[in-house]
């Protein structure tokens, strides 16, 4: 078996939503916690397969990148043309489906849920912590 770096894990708990915090207590601004979760990400990093360490490292990577180029659209919101080049209006909210569809693609490959209480992943398709409601 294999492990993730300590940046390696840092990096994994930050694009699943989970806290980088020691663990103290079960209640949290009053709301539980799902330390349960926690642990099964922590015991998750610590038992990876060797041939799936490079692959989770790449989605890694993935993640880092889709964070930067919205970080990047940041600057192009102002304006909806340049030239005869076109902008995309919608490009970080296709930044954030993408985002969440390669969150989705490493939690699948560790086998663990996104954090329930993380607002990266509320809207984004994700179902923690919510009942639909059919009308």
């Amino acid at each position: 078996m294999a492990s993730l770096t300590p940046q390696e894990k840092e990096r994994t708990r930050y694009h699943l939503g989970y806290l980088n915090v020691q663990l103290a207590g079960s209640v949290q601004f009053g709301l539980p916690r799902p330390i349960q979760t926690v642990f099964i990400l922590e015991q998750a990093m610590d038992s990876l397969i060797l041939e799936t360490v490079p692959r989770v490292r790449a989605m890694l990577d993935t993640l880092d990148q889709i964070e930067c180029r919205l970080i990047a659209a940041q600057g192009r919101l102002a304006a909806s043309s340049m030239g005869e080049l076109k902008l995309r209006d919608n490009e970080p909210d296709l930044l954030e489906k993408e985002y969440f569809r390669w969150g989705g693609r490493l939690a699948d490959t560790l086998g663990v849920p996104f954090y329930a209480y993380s607002n990266r992943y509320k809207g984004g398709g994700s179902k923690a912590g919510n009942i639909p409601v059919v009308g």
